[in-house]
C-alpha cells in the first residue's frame, strides 16, 4: 500500500521536474524562437526591404534617368517646336522685303501697288551702255536709293528688283495694265523702256532714240501709246546725267546714265 503512493508520487515529482524544464525551454525556445525568428525574420526582411528599397531606389533611378531621358526628348521636341516658330519668326524678321519692282524697294511712279502690280518706275543711274544688258552686273544695287546711285558698275537690270526686268517694249508696258502715260505723275523724270525705232520718232524695231514714260523729254511720238516720250537725239530732250552716247542713231545702244536724278526705267514683272 505505501509502494503505490509513493511511485505516484515519484511520477508527479517526475512529471513536474520534466515540465518545468519544459516550460522554461519550451517558454525560452519561444521566446527564443521568436526573438531569433523575429530577429532572423527582421534582419533578411530589412535585408530584403533594403534590398527592395534599393532595387526600388534602383528603378527609382531608372525611371528618374528614363524621367530624364524624357525629359531630353521632352525638351528636344519642345526646343524643335519652339525652334520651328523661332526659325518662322527669324525668317519673317530677317528674309527678304517683298519685292515691289524696283531694286531699292521704292517706286518713283506707279506707286500704287494694287493699282500696278506689274509695272514700276525706278529711278537711278547705270554706267554699263545701252538699253539691252538683259543681266545686273552689279547685284541690283542700283537705285537712287540703293548702295550705288550713280550706277557704277551696273546695267539698266539693276534698277529692278529679282523677277522682274526692264519693260521690253510699248506693248509690254500695255500689258502690266498702262493705258496712257499721259494720265500719270513722274516727278520731272523721264523713266526708258528697251523699246526704239527706225527713227521719225515712231516706235518700231530699231535703236534709233530711247522711249518710254515720263514728264520731260521729247513729247511729239507716232504710234508709241501708252508711251509718251523720248530722248530725242543724243539725248538732247533729256537733262544730265542722261547721255546717249556718239551716235545719233543708235541711242538705245549707248545710252547711260551718271547719277540718280531725272529718271530711270521701267521694270515689268517676269
Amino acid at each position: 500500500m505505501r509502494s503505490r503512493p509513493a511511485s505516484f508520487l515519484a511520477s508527479v515529482l517526475l512529471l513536474l521536474a520534466c515540465n518545468e524544464p519544459a516550460k522554461e525551454v519550451s517558454h525560452g525556445g519561444e521566446t527564443g524562437s521568436t526573438s531569433g525568428s523575429s530577429s532572423s525574420s527582421g534582419t533578411p526582411a530589412e535585408s530584403t526591404t533594403g534590398s527592395l528599397d534599393t532595387t526600388a531606389g534602383t528603378g527609382s533611378a531608372t525611371g528618374s534617368g528614363s524621367s530624364s531621358t524624357s525629359g531630353v526628348l521632352d525638351g528636344t521636341g519642345t526646343s524643335g517646336s519652339s525652334s520651328g516658330p523661332g526659325e518662322s519668326s527669324s525668317s519673317e524678321s530677317t528674309g527678304p522685303v517683298p519685292v515691289n519692282g524696283c531694286a531699292d524697294g521704292e517706286r518713283e511712279a506707279f506707286v500704287d501697288e494694287v493699282a500696278y502690280p506689274d509695272i514700276a518706275a525706278c529711278a537711278g543711274g547705270w554706267m554699263v551702255p545701252g538699253m539691252y544688258a538683259n543681266v545686273p552686273a552689279c547685284g541690283r544695287a542700283g537705285g537712287d536709293d540703293g548702295p550705288l546711285p550713280a550706277g557704277a558698275g551696273c546695267s539698266v537690270e539693276d534698277l529692278c528688283s529679282e523677277g522682274w526686268h526692264v519693260c521690253a517694249d510699248r506693248f509690254e508696258v500695255m500689258a502690266a495694265g498702262v493705258a496712257n502715260c499721259n494720265t500719270e505723275t513722274f516727278g520731272n523724270a523721264f523713266f526708258a523702256t528697251g523699246q526704239s525705232s527706225m527713227g521719225g520718232h515712231t516706235c518700231s524695231a530699231g535703236v534709233d532714240d530711247v522711249f518710254g514714260c515720263g514728264d520731260i523729254g521729247w513729247d511729239m511720238l507716232n504710234g508709241c501709246a501708252p508711251l509718251n516720250r523720248d530722248s530725242q537725239n543724243l539725248c538732247n530732250a533729256l537733262p544730265a546725267p542722261w547721255d546717249c552716247g556718239p551716235s545719233s542713231l543708235l541711242e538705245a545702244d549707248f545710252v547711260v546714265k551718271g547719277g540718280p536724278e531725272s529718271g530711270g526705267v521701267l521694270c515689268c514683272r517676269n
